[in-house]
């Protein structure tokens, strides 16, 4: 395993392990969605074993770089994460956004090495599962392989929801919707408000995203603010019409 002063150096960033948060898979709020939700108190130790470190990082710390040799998969309990790629030519996409009770880097387990960069967005606690030890563990726990593999199913699905906008030239407006629905969804998973939201990113990372430009995510989240569809403050988001953001008037040309 790599100490958390290895990993440090290795990345270059100050990250910092969470000895001050009293946290454990038995305390942890977000349990019911990530791995533990399968184990019971006996399997759910064995669990707890394996965790190496739980870290704390500020906005704008890496938590790893693209290429660099995988270890772990990442499960976030408090704050957000975004993963990018950096192509050759120097552009640079917006692959995923990672919130709480979720788990990240699946991609990286057939290369064994991360495809993309893991940055935090907001002060943020994260769980480091080194996969070697829980591959073993899943051997030896089928709950837990079980719903290790039900995570991943969920993560393809999702991102295959986000490709279909690509692939189907869907227009902007149902990008950003489709975006907003996703948000409300995850909250309703972590029994939060599916209307009272916060949006994760900034506009011009929507947009780097959604493959729109941040001027298309301004006139577009105006023109749904316009409709009564959502009210928004900075990054306060309420969906005020639920319904009317799934429908087809979403679906229009934009």
């Amino acid at each position: 395993m790599l100490h958390h002063k290895v990993v440090a150096e290795l990345i270059g960033s100050d990250l910092l392990c969470a000895h001050e948060f009293d946290v454990s898979c038995d305390t942890c709020r977000m349990r019911v969605l990530c791995l533990p939700a399968a184990l019971d108190q006996h399997h759910l130790t064995s669990l707890e074993a394996i965790i190496e470190e739980r870290l704390t990082l500020q906005a704008g710390d890496y938590l790893y770089h693209q290429n660099q040799p995988f270890t772990a998969l990442h499960a976030i309990l408090t704050g957000s994460i975004k993963t990018y790629t950096t192509h050759e030519d120097g552009w640079v996409r917006i692959t995923g956004c990672h919130l709480p009770g979720e788990i990240f880097g699946f991609s990286a387990i057939n290369g064994d090495h991360y495809r993309s960069t893991a940055r935090a967005l907001e002060h943020t606690l994260v769980c480091a599962l080194p996969f070697a030890d829980l591959e073993d563990l899943c051997r030896k726990i089928p709950d837990l392989q079980s719903r290790l593999l039900h995570l991943m199913s969920q993560r393809l699905v999702e991102d295959h929801q986000l490709a279909a906008q690509f692939l189907h030239k869907r227009p902007a407006r149902k990008r950003l919707a489709t975006f907003l629905l996703s948000l409300s969804t995850r909250a309703a998973r972590r029994g939060e408000s599916t209307s009272v939201l916060r949006l994760p990113m900034s506009r011009t990372d929507i947009g780097n995203y959604l493959g729109i430009t941040l001027e298309t995510v301004c006139r577009e989240l105006a023109r749904l603010e316009k409709q009564g569809i959502i009210t928004l403050h900075k990054r306060e988001l309420d969906i005020l019409n639920l319904p009317a953001l799934r429908a087809p008037i979403c679906d229009s040309p934009g």
